[in-house]
């Protein structure tokens, strides 16, 4: 790839957050070794430190273990939401807590990896996250629907839903506010909330996280 190639190619800043050192280090050195589209900018080990770098650094991705001591992952991940919007959190962790994971979910995580997955590619995955998709382990996936926690319904009729209806669940999935989402359309706020409520009944979900793995596992988003 030539210079000027390289000098164009799309770099994306991280946030590595994790209370064993050793931990961020293996990961930093993933991400230098297996792509130059990855920048680390901060390694940080609780969740206070995490949100004070964040606000200093603005990250494109924040890696949050979903134990950090001080602070447990979905407060990490609601106050990321609130304090660095533009940021997008994906949870690497070796616990397969599904409540907790389910939390940091709801509170507004872009995905879950198990760092024991043997398929793991973590260069893939926030390259998914930073194209505006969700990425979730598959046992997660799976323990999450066992528990009744994340999917709905049952069968595999996709349920149609209108065009709008697609585009506030494509920017739910990308991790975007009620507020947000109509800034980004240009619609009222009473008119997103009308289609996000549309397209939960019409997907049978209680909450906007089931909506969107439900919608992933039918491959509408």
């Amino acid at each position: 790839m030539s210079p000027g190639h390289l000098a164009a190619a799309r770099v994306s800043t991280v946030l590595i957050a994790d209370d064993h050192p050793l931990v961020t280090h293996g990961i930093d050195r993933v991400l230098a070794t297996a792509s130059d589209e990855f920048a680390v900018v901060a390694a940080c080990h609780s969740g206070r430190e995490t949100l004070i770098a964040a606000a200093e650094r603005q990250p494109d991705l924040v890696l949050l273990d979903v134990r950090l001591g001080d602070m447990n992952g979905a407060e990490v991940c609601l106050r990321l939401g609130a304090e660095v919007p533009r940021a997008r959190t994906v949870v690497l962790t070796a616990f397969d807590d599904t409540e907790n994971l389910r939390r940091c979910l709801e509170a507004g995580a872009a995905g879950v990896l198990l760092k024991g997955s043997l398929d793991l590619d973590l260069p893939q995955a926030l390259r998914d996250v930073r194209d505006g998709r969700m990425v979730i382990d598959a046992g997660v996936a799976r323990a999450l629907e066992a528990a009744r926690g994340i999917l709905g319904p049952d069968g595999t009729t996709v349920p149609q839903l209108r065009p709008r209806e697609l585009d506030v669940l494509r920017l739910m999935a990308a991790g975007m506010t009620t507020r947000s989402i109509a800034t980004e359309l240009d619609l009222s706020l009473n008119t997103i909330r009308t289609y996000t409520q549309s397209l939960m009944t019409k997907l049978g979900a209680h909450t906007r996280v089931q909506a969107i793995v439900f919608a992933q596992r039918l491959q509408m988003i």
